[in-house]
């Protein structure tokens, strides 16, 4: 029996969005009510650290050797996270190579939507996948998702005109009938119009995903007029969830200071980690960090990355997001310092905070996999 006992740390219930003192066991690689009889095989003293549930980051791009994938376990570690969503790099025709290579490799759990088109992701710096539709096939993408139901969570579209140009509207319906079809959630990445955001917001239903929600690119925001725009209001209302996704561009600090004003925090905060945007993004606790400048409480903010993104998911069910008995023992254990910093977006704005969170340990399956040097 192999026990862990992380102690006098502040841990975050995220069921409550509450920080609170109390001690946490860890039982053969599970979270346990209570610790052997023998004591600890190994103890972490958390004393001044936040201790979370194991962060889920629902936007990241990780298929190894594709030109925007991120090293999996290397970043995530060290980052707190224990569980990566990829957003779309694959699709139907490369997503076996993508769990060869990555999904089946990987120590950190990853699961995946699928990208419409069949080519994935293709680079930023090239055409996007939907200037030629005949690869965004819904047959094939159907297939793939059947054939991987035990990673797959959902369907994929970047649907913008730097995307698909014209095609981008098009693109949105062929995912939109796939996501029915497979009984799954749609993710749609907001961009350039079109498609517009009122398209977009429209053809989504309760448990559908607008990542890049707070991005700022004009006449294609969720705010309008300095109030939430009336077709988020109504997606809001049905269910629909609105993820961060910060990445390159898909994060305006004014967006989302309009937005932290009208009462509005987004459901999910996410990096949209890949290889263009590693520089600016950093990792996960910079991007929470970002919202604590933003006014957002720090309970929140973990939570938004940790139990919301695991319902997002459909994870949660399976302990994942979650420090409850016999949840998987992903944990991390934060440092929050107050410090003077500037915050910055994709749109040339910046913002100044005043605390910022580090990493100081993850946990992962009851293991210790990331420790930060001592300072």
């Amino acid at each position: 029996m192999s026990s862990l006992l992380i102690t006098n740390g502040s841990v975050l219930d995220p069921q409550r969005s509450v920080l609170e003192s109390r001690d946490v066991w860890v039982v053969d690689g599970k979270i346990a009510a209570e610790g052997p009889t023998g004591g600890a095989e190994e103890t972490l003293d958390a004393t001044g650290l936040l201790v979370s549930p194991g962060f889920v980051d629902l936007h990241t791009h990780v298929f190894s050797g594709q030109d925007l994938g991120v090293e999996a376990d290397l970043l995530a570690a060290r980052a707190g996270t224990t569980t990566l969503i990829d957003a779309g790099s694959a699709g139907g025709h490369l997503f076996s190579a993508f769990r060869a290579t990555t999904v089946d490799r990987a120590q950190t759990r990853i699961r995946a939507f699928v990208n419409i088109a069949s080519i994935g992701t293709t680079s930023i710096l090239l055409g996007g996948e939907l200037k030629a539709m005949y690869y965004s096939d819904e047959d094939v993408a159907v297939e793939c998702i059947e054939n991987n139901r035990d990673v797959v969570l959902g369907v994929k579209v970047r649907a913008s005109f730097d995307v698909g140009g014209e095609n981008a509207p098009e693109g949105l319906r062929r995912a939109r009938r796939v996501a029915d079809r497979v009984g799954l959630p749609l993710m749609v990445h907001l961009g350039p119009a079109p498609a517009s955001i009122d398209e977009i917001a429209d053809t989504l239903r309760e448990g559908d995903i607008i990542t890049h929600s707070f991005t700022g690119w004009a006449g294609n925001t969720v705010v309008e007029n300095g109030a939430l725009r009336p077709s988020i209001r109504a997606a809001r209302d049905r269910g629909v969830l609105l993820d961060i996704g910060h990445g390159m561009s898909g994060f305006s600090i004014e967006t989302a200071r309009q937005m932290m004003h009208l009462g509005e925090a987004p459901d999910t905060i996410s990096t949209d980690l890949h290889t263009y945007s590693l520089p600016i993004v950093i990792d996960l606790p910079t991007v929470l960090s970002k919202f604590l400048a933003l006014g957002m409480p720090v309970a929140d903010a973990l939570t938004r990355a940790a139990l919301a993104p695991a319902r997002a998911a459909g994870l949660d069910g399976h302990g994942i997001g979650t420090l409850e008995p016999g949840a998987p023992a992903d944990i991390a254990l934060l440092r929050l310092d107050a410090q003077p910093v500037e915050f910055g977006d994709g749109f040339g704005a910046t913002i100044a905070g005043s605390q910022v969170l580090t990493t100081r340990a993850t946990v992962r399956g009851g293991e210790v996999v990331f420790r930060a040097e001592s300072s």
